[in-house]
């Protein structure tokens, strides 16, 4: 490999870095939009089957249905008086293919006042449809 590739490719690393973080930052975005809302529909399209949710208990989803079922479930147990979330994300390399998104978060009411603390890790894959979640790990996810 020449000396110009190599120069090249180096520098052109971390731009492909920040495209893919800015990719997979704009699909947990959607993902919190439908969560606020409860569209199941909408959750189910961020994540890419089968998915393994590890919380106090660890569950495996095989198809986008069981994906619904499982967020319907956390709606009925989430905080009384949910109204909305806020979130600080980090995003983490972990391997050229996946990706670690970091969420630190509170929910509120409509009040404005927490509910609920919390931190996710949200683990990316490149699929045929974009990034999408295949494992999600926190402290606010239900016991099934």
């Amino acid at each position: 490999m020449s000396l110009r590739a190599i120069i090249l490719t180096l520098i052109s690393f971390p731009v492909m870095l920040l495209a893919q973080e800015s990719e997979i930052e704009k699909e947990y975005n959607g993902y919190l939009e439908d969560f606020m809302v409860f569209d199941f529909e909408g959750i189910a399209s961020h994540f890419t089957a089968p998915v393994m949710f590890i919380g106090p208990s660890t569950q495996v989803m095989q198809d986008e249905n069981a994906v619904k079922n499982y967020y319907r479930v956390l709606k009925e147990n989430i905080q009384s008086g949910y109204a909305y979330s806020k979130s600080n994300l980090e995003i983490n390399q972990v391997t050229d293919k996946i990706y670690c998104l970091t969420n630190t978060f509170t929910r509120h009411n409509s009040a404005d006042h927490v509910l609920f603390e919390g931190t996710s890790y949200n683990f990316f894959k490149e699929t045929e449809s974009g990034w999408k979640l295949f494992l999600m790990q926190g402290s606010a996810l239900p016991d099934l």
